[in-house]
C-alpha cells in the first residue's frame, strides 16, 4: 500500500521532488494557457496574410485596368464634347426653322410699299426693320403679317427718315414672339440678323 510519503528518501529530497511536481504542473498549466494565444496569433497571421495577398493582387489588377480607366474617361469626354456640339446644332436648327418661319411669313404679307431690311431674332421675339411711305402702309404691312401667322405683331418704332413729311419715307420696327423659346442663353445672347426684303 502507497502512502503519501516517502520514508526511504530524507526530508531534503522529498521537498525537492515535491517542488519539482510543483514545477512541473505549473509548466503544463502555463503551456496549456499559451497554446490558444499562440493558436489565436498565428490565426491572426494567417488571415493578415491572406489580406495582403489579396491587396496585392488587387493593386496589380487595378493596374492592368488602368490604361482601361484612362480610355473610359476620355471616351466620356469625347461623348460631353459631342452632346455640346449636338446641343449647339438643335439650336441652330431651331434658329433656323424660326428664320424660315419669319421668311415666309413676310413673304406671304410682301407689300409693294412697305419693304423690310433687316430681321433680328433675340432671345424671345424677332424685330423687323424696314422703311414704307406712309404710316398707313405700315399699318397695313403689320395686319398682313398677323394674316400670314405672325401673332402678336406690334409696332414698336417708326420715325420720319428725313427731315420733314416732303421726303416720303418712313422707317419702322416691328416687334414678334417667337414660337418656342430658345433655350440656351450663349446662342440667344447676340441677335442674329437674317436680311430680307419685300418684293415691290
Amino acid at each position: 500500500m502507497r502512502t503519501g510519503f516517502d520514508f526511504c528518501r530524507p526530508p531534503e529530497q522529498r521537498r525537492r521532488a515535491r517542488e519539482l511536481s510543483f514545477y512541473r504542473w505549473l509548466a503544463c498549466a502555463a503551456l496549456l494557457g499559451v497554446m490558444p494565444v499562440l493558436a489565436l496569433a498565428w490565426r491572426i497571421d494567417s488571415h493578415t496574410a491572406d489580406i495582403e495577398r489579396a491587396n496585392r493582387l488587387l493593386a496589380s489588377e487595378l493596374q492592368a485596368l488602368q490604361p482601361q480607366l484612362a480610355s473610359t474617361a476620355q471616351a466620356r469626354l469625347r461623348i460631353a464634347a459631342a452632346q455640346t456640339r449636338l446641343q449647339a446644332l438643335e439650336q441652330l436648327a431651331a434658329r433656323r426653322r424660326q428664320a424660315a418661319r419669319l421668311l415666309r411669313a413676310t413673304a406671304r404679307a410682301s407689300s409693294p410699299h412697305a419693304r423690310l431690311q433687316r430681321i433680328a431674332l433675340q432671345t424671345q421675339r424677332a424685330e423687323l426693320r424696314g422703311h414704307a411711305n406712309l404710316p398707313a402702309e405700315v399699318q397695313a404691312f403689320t395686319e398682313a403679317l398677323l394674316h400670314a401667322g405672325l401673332d402678336n405683331v406690334s409696332l414698336q418704332d417708326m420715325r420720319m427718315a428725313g427731315k420733314n413729311a416732303a421726303d416720303g419715307r418712313y422707317e419702322f420696327t416691328l416687334s414678334a414672339p417667337l414660337p418656342s423659346p430658345i433655350p440656351s442663353a450663349s446662342t440667344a445672347s447676340a441677335p442674329t440678323p437674317v436680311s430680307a426684303t419685300a418684293k415691290p
